[in-house]
């Protein structure tokens, strides 16, 4: 049996796992200052979310350590969040 495709609306296990975590709330405030508030692809300035360029640095996850990776976040939109991810 295949896996569910991701939808909007439906938020991922590990998006659900955010939701109310202060240390991801902190995170997501520093990239918004350092990007602007601006979605880094198209320009928009709503309906934006934290984008991981990468999961991994040398070899090693940064999940639960990205204020020290904040180079491997962005700002985008949800669409250009989704289109990212379909590449």
């Amino acid at each position: 049996m295949g896996r569910l495709k991701h939808k909007k609306g439906r938020p991922a296990k590990y998006r659900a796992s955010l939701k109310d975590n202060s240390y991801w709330e902190e995170v997501k405030r520093l990239v918004r200052l350092r990007d602007g508030y601006t979605c880094q692809r198209c320009g928009q300035r709503y309906n934006l979310e934290i984008h991981h360029k990468t999961y991994y640095v040398d070899g090693k996850s940064i999940v639960g350590r990205e204020k020290d990776f904040l180079y491997c976040l962005e700002l985008l939109c949800e669409n250009c969040h989704q289109k990212e991810h379909q590449k």
